[in-house]
């Protein structure tokens, strides 16, 4: 979904006439806008990013997709790509029948949406049970829908909704704060920092980030590192000091008792539902989730 096709390969995870499923990687280097592409399929899709960020330009508006963000591509949706690292990304592709969509949202229109914690712990749970056996198609189909309807809040309160107050070149400035978070999330931030490499006002930036997404620059840059430490958990990561380091948080301690908060769960409890999950377990674990 993330653009040049050359540097992508994706798995079929589930292939049924409701819903399909790919786990993509993108090894894409850093660049400019490609060309302008089309959802041409007779499915929409829904790009959930799991490590990594890219930009889709839809509408003429610029969208930073990285792993606080649920994109769907709506039928005949035209988009095109950039990519602001050499980092590439990785991500949980599904396409939905458009029947299957209405029921699921209501409409059909493309959009992106800001995903909850939950719904990050419930993509990378359920993609993670999908590739680890060969379920029988009734199986995966359940998990997938079980996975869209938690997707399906996020997906009805798009977040150009939050920026509609706000003028083209602030939504943009928005964006390219977005982008620049998204490539290092594990970054000590401060706004003195952010305003000289975005060239504005402090004040104004955060400000402007909170009325364009509904959240403060603080609270973002956590669940990107966040959810860095949910894909790393579920590869079997098992030094959480290290962990928490790695991914911009002061000490063990600070890490462990965010991560509860947001996901109910301790880190190690996390990696233990993570890595052992199956496919009749989701149901639970999906909903624990959230």
């Amino acid at each position: 979904m993330s653009g040049m096709a050359e540097h992508q390969s994706a798995r079929v995870l589930v292939e049924s006439p409701l819903v399909r499923v790919f786990d993509v990687i993108c090894r894409a280097p850093r660049s400019g806008y490609g060309v302008m592409e089309s959802n041409s399929t007779e499915w929409s899709q829904i790009g959930l990013p799991r490590r990594g960020v890219f930009v889709v330009e839809r509408c003429g508006e610029p969208v930073v997709v990285d792993t606080n963000t649920a994109l769907l591509l709506g039928l005949e949706d035209e988009y095109r790509v950039r990519h602001p690292t050499n980092d590439g990304d990785e991500g949980t592709v599904i396409a939905v029948a458009p029947h299957l969509l209405e029921d699921v949202l209501g409409g059909l229109g493309g959009r992106a949406a800001s995903l909850r914690p939950g719904d990050r712990l419930a993509v990378c749970l359920v993609t993670r049970a999908l590739n680890g056996q060969d379920p029988d198609q009734l199986e995966a189909e359940e998990a997938t829908l079980s996975l869209l309807a938690s997707l399906s809040h996020a997906l009805s309160h798009p977040m150009s909704e939050n920026g509609c107050r706000l003028g083209p070149a602030q939504r943009l400035r928005v964006e390219q704060t977005r982008a620049l978070l998204a490539s290092s999330p594990e970054t000590r931030w401060d706004l003195s920092g952010l305003g000289r490499a975005l060239r504005c006002s402090p004040f104004h930036l955060a400000r402007q980030f909170r009325a364009a997404t509904g959240e403060t620059i603080s609270r973002y840059v956590l669940r990107l590192r966040l959810a860095v430490a949910v894909e790393r958990l579920a590869d079997g990561e098992r030094n959480i000091a290290a962990l928490a380091l790695a991914t911009g948080f002061s000490h063990h301690s600070h890490f462990s008792a965010r991560f509860r908060r947001e996901f109910g769960l301790t880190p190690s409890h996390a990696r233990d539902i993570l890595t052992k999950s199956k496919l009749d377990e989701l149901r639970t674990g999906v909903a624990a989730a959230n």
